[in-house]
This record gives structure tokens, sequence and C-alpha cells, in this order.
């Protein structure tokens, strides 16, 4: 989808500023802000005034999903938050970058899907065509490289590896409703 110049030009010069200067409470507020220039936010989503979100046209964020202070949300290319997920403090997803192992350094331009219930932790990056899986925790300053995460694993390091299967909280209530454990 491409924005006019006049749209971006706008969101840099008066909706990104109207943003960072909005109260602190004010969620209803900026949740609007990003609808108005493209963003498809739920209405009980949360987004720290202190954020940094480039692109709002290529924002989805899910019911109950979170971006904390000073986060950096980088969109050139569409980001999708879950139902329930958190991007920490610090934490950066960027959907464009320079491939350093290839002649010339072409831009690789993907989009980032943060799964439900996945949580990115402070100051972990996030780099072009990542999939934070499904009930996944990346540890704090992981690095995510153009991979897929095991879901409903805790994730850490550089780049971040599963170390630890995360319980999943309601396993024994889906076993029952797939009629899978005996009465």
């Amino acid at each position: 989808m491409s924005v006019p110049a006049w749209k971006q030009t706008c969101w840099r010069l008066i909706g990104a500023r109207m943003f960072r200067c909005s109260p602190h409470i004010a969620h209803r507020f900026r949740r609007k802000l990003l609808g108005f220039f493209g963003a498809r936010v739920h209405h009980k989503a949360k987004i720290r005034k202190t954020a940094r979100i480039s692109c709002p046209w290529n924002l989805t964020m899910g019911e109950l999903s979170i971006i904390g202070d000073h986060a950096l949300i980088d969109c050139q290319d569409k980001v999708s938050l879950g139902d329930r997920s958190v991007v920490s403090q610090l934490a950066v997803l960027t959907t464009k970058m320079r491939d350093a192992l290839k002649a010339g350094h072409p831009e690789i331009n993907q989009p980032i899907r943060v799964e439900d219930d996945a949580w990115v932790a402070a100051d972990t990056l996030v780099l072009p065509g990542s999939v934070i899986s499904v009930g996944t925790v990346v540890g704090a300053r992981g690095l995510i490289e153009s991979s897929t995460t095991e879901p409903w694993h805790i994730c850490v390091g550089h780049p971040a590896k599963a170390i630890k299967e995360r319980p999943y909280p309601n396993k024994d209530l889906q076993s029952i409703a797939a009629g899978g454990a005996d009465s």
C-alpha cells in the first residue's frame, strides 16, 4: 500500500509530536491518533507516549497488546502484534535494514509478526522477516534475526535460542475441550 507523501509528512510533523505530548494516561487518544493515520489498533491496546512508531499505517495491534516506554517500532513494512502481546521498554522492531552479506548491501524490507501471548522483553532487537511465535518470551537484550521462534518457549541470546519450555496456561482446558482427558 502506497501512502501519500502528504500523509507521511503530516505524521512526522504533527501526528508524532501530538502522540509524544499526550498525557501519560491518554491511551485512547493515542489509539485514535494512530488509527487516523491508518493503524489498526484494538480498543483495549495500550501504547506508551514515549514509544516511537515510524509508519503507523503499517501497524496492527490486537486486544490487550502493549508497546512500552521508548520502544521503537520502525514499520516501513507491516508489523503485527497479536492479542496480549507485549513489546517492552527500549525494544526495537525494524522491518528495514541493509544486507551486509551481499554485494552492494541491498535493502531488506520484510514484515514482522509478534503472535498472541508473546513477549519481547526490554532492549531486544527484532530484525526484518522475524516471527515471534505464540506464547514465546524473548529475554532481555535478545536478538531475533529473520527467523521463527519456537511456540511457548523462553528464548535468549544473540541470536535468540529456545532454552526452556514455557508452561501453557490453558493446556488442560484445551485438552478437556478436545476430548483428550478422561472423565
